[in-house]
């Protein structure tokens, strides 16, 4: 095993503070980090003072019957229309053309994982000198890591990107992909593994994903992995979370595992051209991992309301695992984004090649994606939510409060049956409202609250409470 004094480090700072990764199983010691520079435009939440008089409550009718959820009055981000299906065809067409990047495969300046590997760095750093913000610092390193397969002692490296955030309360935010293939023979190396859909498909996704996110400041630090040895069991993710994100208590406040994301075909040739599955840990109530889903499906609905993300109430496909499974098994909210439907006949042989991803399927995933992290990465804060009360005007009726927040224009009520694993209905309020009274929050068993921030962007929810049921 690698000694403690040859491990990689991760040092993450988000906001006004310092931040940064160090890597490798070098002797070399981690690179000496320096502040970043306060910017000006950026006012911590923290300094702006509550109004001196409070609003009055706003008071919601019920409708007879509550219809199903549809999307609130926000902006869609500019970006998500940018995604490049051209470029993103393009990285898979290239990964393909190193025939397998399984961790067995030999070393070679143009084939195999290293060849890989290599063209993965080159391609953060292109993003990184592609920012318009110098006092935005971006670090790309490689995270070796050992382990045993197949009677061999392996050091495959993760690739990893990380971008500064600028506000410290925004946390961190991962997106991550694995970019090593299998085949049904799994300790063969070097045989033909295209793996364009699992997972070059992911792999194009985050790095276009990186390369927007790199023309705009973020509130949450951002970063991006590569993770290799997924396919032999997560090596790659679990070395990252063990040496990196517990070791330094790193705030992650979501992960996004992007994993055959390409085609829109099923095992008879069917097609789900609207359609995406979306994994993470339950229970149902209370998990941070399902409370991450339903915030991807929240920001789906509103942003990209004709594609169709479904919740399935599982951690991963049955007798399937996932890099989020890392995170999420030792308490980091993370979860899954996979196609509509899986075709085993393709994954793992020589057939998971170019022409199965579908350019525009491909371009509605990572829509879908792009803007769960947008939400995640820029919008404000939730509010505090102190627990629902009976009404103090009207016996039938029960009052939710929250905390002030100066960047919110309006709020978002969100509304959970007991048995859904999504959220059911909406209600928008007014931003100069700390509180609503209403008696169909008891046709429900929870309730949440975000805000819409001045500029129109969706923020991320708070906690969910539970509706008392008398």
């Amino acid at each position: 095993m690698v000694s403690k004094q040859r491990k990689a480090w991760l040092w993450l700072v988000i906001g006004l503070g310092l931040m940064g990764l160090a890597c490798s199983l070098s002797t070399e010691l981690p690179p000496t980090l320096v502040p970043s520079t306060p910017i000006a435009t950026i006012t911590p939440e923290q300094a702006f003072a509550p109004p001196t008089l409070a609003p009055q409550p706003f008071a919601i009718t019920p409708p007879p019957q509550a219809p199903a959820a549809t999307p609130v009055n926000i902006i869609r981000p500019y970006n998500l229309d940018q995604v490049s299906t051209e470029r993103m065809m393009g990285n898979i067409n290239t990964l393909v053309s190193f025939e397998s990047r399984h961790v067995l495969s030999t070393a070679s300046t143009t084939t195999g994982i290293a060849a890989a590997e290599r063209w993965i760095t080159n391609q953060l750093n292109e993003i990184r000198a592609s920012s318009p913000f110098p006092d935005i610092r971006i670090d790309v390193y490689a995270h070796q890591f050992q382990y045993e397969f197949a009677g061999q002692q392996l050091i495959p490296s993760n690739v990893i990107m990380a971008v500064t955030g600028t506000d410290a309360a925004a946390g961190v935010v991962i997106i991550g992909a694995h970019y090593d293939t299998m085949s049904q023979a799994w300790t063969t190396g070097d045989n033909y593994q295209p793996g364009a859909n699992d997972n070059a498909s992911g792999v194009s996704a985050v790095l276009e994903i990186a390369r927007h996110m790199v023309m705009q400041r973020n509130r949450a630090t951002l970063v991006f992995v590569f993770f290799a040895a997924e396919e032999t069991g997560r090596q790659g993710s679990l070395a990252f979370v063990n040496d990196y994100i517990k070791v330094q208590n790193i705030p992650v406040v979501a992960v996004f595992n992007l994993d055959s994301i390409g085609s829109p075909l099923g095992v008879r040739g069917e097609r789900f051209d609207n359609k995406m599955r979306l994994y993470s840990e339950g229970p149902n109530d209370g998990a941070n991992s399902r409370q991450l889903a339903r915030m991807v499906h929240f920001a789906a609905l509103n942003y990209l309301p004709n594609m169709v993300v479904e919740v399935r109430d599982a951690t991963d496909r049955s007798g399937r695992w996932g890099d989020h499974m890392s995170f999420s098994d030792v308490g980091y909210p993370a979860v899954r984004l996979v196609e509509g439907a899986d075709d085993p006949l393709v994954f793992h042989t020589p057939r998971d090649t170019v022409d199965r991803v579908d350019p525009l399927y491909l371009q509605r995933t990572t829509q879908v994606a792009l803007a769960a992290v947008e939400l995640m990465a820029n919008g404000p804060n939730p509010p505090t939510l102190k627990p629902l009360r009976p009404s103090a005007t009207d016996p039938a009726s029960l009052t939710l409060e929250w905390s002030y927040s100066p960047f919110c224009a309006s709020y978002i009520i969100a509304l959970r049956r007991p048995d859904s694993l999504v959220y059911d209905r909406f209600f928008s309020v007014e931003g100069g409202a700390l509180s609503v009274s209403s008696g169909e929050f008891k046709n429900y068993g929870w309730v949440t609250v975000g805000c819409v921030d001045t500029q129109g962007r969706l923020g991320r929810l708070a906690p969910e409470l539970p509706v008392p049921t008398s």
